[in-house]
């Protein structure tokens, strides 16, 4: 049985280079699960060398320039990711992902709280752009309920004609409006 919602017992950390097995599966999961969230495909990462894997999770991390977390229930099993990195000069928010039997207890918010409150300590007076497809409401309610605001920018999602998705921007250092 899960951990019970707001359960302390869900821990979200930044992955460690050694676990990129743990990753590589939650990830593919991911893509198989919800494949309309990335920009990615699971045909595409499915045949990642171990070293993609290793390089994925460590990318960015002595430079400060991007950080890869993940939410780990009691049983040790990753229930969810999210990663910041530096591209083009911008903090992006990317590859958020909670799995479906975790979804609405909690972990979403832990992991976008803890990706921001990187952004904070590591990049303070920065901006954070993600993309989003606008048909998961859940996920653009939780965005905005961290203070991510709609561009009204909208992009194709490459891989999926006719699928689309929405631009939204959190202000430099705004304040977290969780209620918890």
């Amino acid at each position: 049985m899960p951990d019970s919602p707001k359960d302390p017992t869900v821990e979200v950390r930044p992955v460690r280079e050694g676990e990129w097995e743990s990753y590589r599966d939650l990830r593919l999961e991911a893509l198989r699960t919800d494949p309309l969230a990335f920009g990615s495909t699971l045909a595409r990462e499915r045949d990642f060398s171990p070293e993609m894997w290793r390089e994925r999770i460590s990318r960015g991390v002595a430079e400060q320039a991007a950080l890869t977390f993940v939410a780990v229930d009691s049983t040790g099993r990753f229930v969810g990711t999210a990663a910041v990195a530096t591209l083009e000069g911008d903090l992006h928010l990317f590859a958020m992902w909670v799995d479906p039997e975790r979804r609405r207890t909690g972990v979403g918010g832990k992991l976008l709280d803890a990706a921001l409150g990187w952004v904070r300590s590591s990049h303070p007076g920065s901006a954070v752009v993600l993309d989003v497809n606008p048909r998961q409401g859940t996920a653009v309610q939780l965005y905005e309920s961290r203070g991510f605001r709609r561009t009204g920018k909208f992009s194709s999602l490459g891989h999926t004609p006719g699928e689309q998705v929405m631009e939204m921007i959190r202000a430099p250092d705004q304040g977290s409006r969780n209620p918890a």
